[in-house]
């Protein structure tokens, strides 16, 4: 497979080892059978790992949003009440996912580059005690703020509430313990942190996001999205065929390798790399007079957004980069797109060098700008 001419430093999907490219390369397998279902278990007990959860995990295939549309529509009925974090572009599609099933949404807001509390939901309890859970943006990558969902989750649980967490951008890049944090229903994608390519959504059920699950078996919900219909197979198929669908077996297969790469490096391993990485890029963007959209102590080890220079938009820095040094960044999103810039470094593959060299472009764009 001939590689894209370009560096991938965009907050996802990123570049991935050639020996996640060769295993996806490799011959189409079944989806059913003794073999497939041990090698398909084992892929899910590593995730199990990466989550910290001994709940159940399904691989559904499609990207990150297909798993938040399961969580939701399982996990809630038309006409609940839930409160939705929002503080950045994917608070906003959580919300529209929720009102999508009919919910009662209730934003919990803070601005564009702040994080969540969790004495906002605290607050929002008291004043909606008929809520029934609570969805939340773990890392919102518009922003790259982190929510300190560790600090919600415990008022979530307190209440009584189904806590529903969005950890597309952040599972395999950040510390994370979904049993501990009080976490019910939480939801990744293959393309990022994890070190995988596009295609596969994991989803992690415990017992209390079952719980909600199950307590209105007459919801009228699709049946791909039906964390149920999942369970069913898992349940009663799992001895030869442990998904409902034709599951894409050479992106399993990739994934498999990208996780097994994770455990022999070393979960916080892994992670120190990507604390060490973010601190070098903040340091030469300052030594140059460009500052990170966010103070050090909100920082994101996988992810840096970027003040723009005054009176220049984001699209000129990116398309700079595309063109001279054939590096890929990514502008803001939402009210954002043009004010700050996003530089990714979640893939497992980025050495310093990469850091090095995106600095060096940025300081080319400066220097042509005069600056």
């Amino acid at each position: 497979m001939k590689k894209l001419p370009y560096k991938m430093m965009i907050p996802g999907p990123v570049e991935v080892d050639d020996e996640v490219l060769e295993a996806m390369g490799s011959p189409v397998r079944p989806h059913y059978g003794p073999e497939w279902k041990e090698f398909y278990r084992q892929t899910l007990d590593i995730l199990k790992q990466v989550f910290n959860t001994k709940g159940d995990i399904f691989l559904m295939v499609g990207s990150g949003s297909v798993g938040l549309d399961a969580c939701i529509g399982s996990g809630f009925s038309t006409g609940e009440k839930i409160l939705v974090g929002n503080n950045g572009f994917f608070g906003d599609r959580l919300i529209s996912i929720a009102e999508s099933y009919g919910l009662i949404v209730i934003p919990v807001r803070a601005e564009w580059g702040k994080p969540l509390t969790a004495e906002q939901f605290e607050i929002a309890y008291q004043q909606h005690p008929d809520a029934c859970g609570v969805a939340v943006v773990h890392l919102e990558t518009s922003t790259t703020i982190l929510n300190p969902i560790q600090e919600i989750g415990p008022v979530v649980k307190k209440h009584g509430g189904v806590f529903m967490v969005d950890a597309v951008s952040s599972l395999g890049g950040v510390p994370f313990a979904m049993d501990e944090w009080c976490i019910d229903l939480c939801v990744s994608a293959t393309q990022k942190c994890l070190g995988a390519a596009p295609g596969l959504a994991p989803v992690a059920v415990g017992p209390r996001g079952w719980e909600a699950i199950d307590r209105n078996p007459k919801k009228a919900h699709g049946w791909y999205g039906d964390l149920r219909v999942w369970r069913w197979y898992a349940d009663n198929w799992g001895d030869w065929h442990p998904s409902p669908i034709t599951m894409a077996t050479n992106n399993v297969a990739g994934l498999n390798v990208s996780l097994n790469q994770l455990m022999a490096e070393g979960i916080s391993t892994r992670l120190g790399r990507y604390q060490s990485f973010a601190l070098r890029l903040r340091s030469g963007l300052r030594a140059m007079g460009l500052q990170p959209f966010t103070p050090d102590e909100l920082m994101t080890p996988v992810l840096t957004a970027v003040n723009c220079p005054p009176e220049i938009k984001s699209g000129e820095i990116i398309t700079f980069l595309a063109n001279e040094y054939h590096v890929k960044i990514s502008p803001g999103l939402g009210e954002m797109k043009e004010k700050i810039f996003r530089i990714g470094h979640m893939s497992p593959v980025l050495m310093e060098k990469d850091i090095d060299f995106v600095l060096e472009a940025l300081q080319a764009f400066l220097k042509s700008r005069g600056r």
